[in-house]
């Protein structure tokens, strides 16, 4: 494979280029719990404000330095929008995942004609694997989300194989299926700092992070499943991009001295996915 122009070794490295996908197409649909109460409640979705937001999502971004590249979005794929889950950069170069969704399997199609087919490291066919549980917290150290649904045991299991031949650390998380991905629950936000659900994650996993020497601010249930609280990007130099009605976990952040870009995005996150959701990073300075 030739050397590759996209690269992450962290979560946390100063970001430069992103993966997004215009909302052109975006629903919510009855396929996670998030979506199914707002739909019940009554909700729908405001286009207009949809449209306003993820615009302001991609003008924060540029506005810290950050270039955008752009999926063609398809109207059969609802959840395009959410670029995190189709493929994973890594510091081998991209990995394909396996999205576990019938209505998101025709995504695989777009992901590869954006990639060069070099740029394609591997692709992931032992079992269902998405992009929002996997977490590679800095060079050496990787986290990987298993609820069963979005991703399993066995796909789950493939990827860590791969960094365990180049001598990583890796864990696997287990968590219910309701929560969808690690991402709901758990995310980086700066170097050895991180916010999470910490009434949902077992408290073995709450330990390995301590060994890990990284530190752990308190999300609640509610507001990691009905704000997306936990769904946040970290750009580097203590900077993170978090949800506008994030109030009381954005002034959490700030405390820690932490600069918080917040653009309103609740027609995303009604709809079970947010800012970590919709984006994928392709290059961030190595740490």
């Amino acid at each position: 494979m030739a050397a590759n122009r996209w690269f992450i070794d962290s979560e946390t490295g100063v970001l430069a280029d992103v993966l997004l996908c215009p909302p052109d197409y975006y629903e919510w649909i009855p396929s996670n719990d998030i979506a199914i109460q707002t739909m019940a409640n009554g909700g729908n979705i405001d286009r207009t404000a949809l449209r306003t937001q993820f615009d302001e999502l991609v003008s924060t971004l540029k506005s810290e330095d950050v270039s955008c590249h752009f999926l063609v979005p398809h109207e059969n794929m609802p959840y395009e929008v959410y670029t995190r889950d189709s493929s994973q950069t890594t510091p081998f170069g991209t990995v394909v995942t396996n999205l576990s969704r019938p209505e998101r399997v025709g995504e695989e199609k777009e992901i590869r004609s954006f990639y060069a087919p070099d740029e394609i490291w591997r692709t992931c066919t032992a079992g269902r694997i998405e992009g929002g549980d996997i977490h590679i917290i800095r060079p050496g150290l990787l986290a990987v989300g298993v609820s069963g649904g979005r991703t399993d045991a066995k796909g789950a299991a493939e990827f860590i194989s791969w960094f365990e031949e180049a001598g990583w650390t890796c864990r696997m998380f287990h968590f219910p299926e309701h929560f969808l991905h690690l991402d709901v629950i758990f995310c980086m936000v700066a170097e050895n700092l991180a916010i999470a659900a910490v009434d949902v994650l077992d408290e073995a996993d709450l330990e390995w992070f301590r060994e890990q020497g990284i530190r752990i601010l308190p999300v609640s249930y509610r507001e990691a499943m009905r704000d997306m609280g936990c769904n946040v990007l970290s750009l580097g130099k203590d900077r993170v991009v978090s949800p506008r009605h994030s109030v009381r976990i954005n002034q959490m952040l700030r405390a820690e001295g932490l600069t918080v870009l917040d653009p309103e995005l609740n027609q995303f996150s009604r709809g079970g996915g947010s800012i970590h959701c919709m984006t994928m990073p392709l290059r961030r300075q190595p740490l």
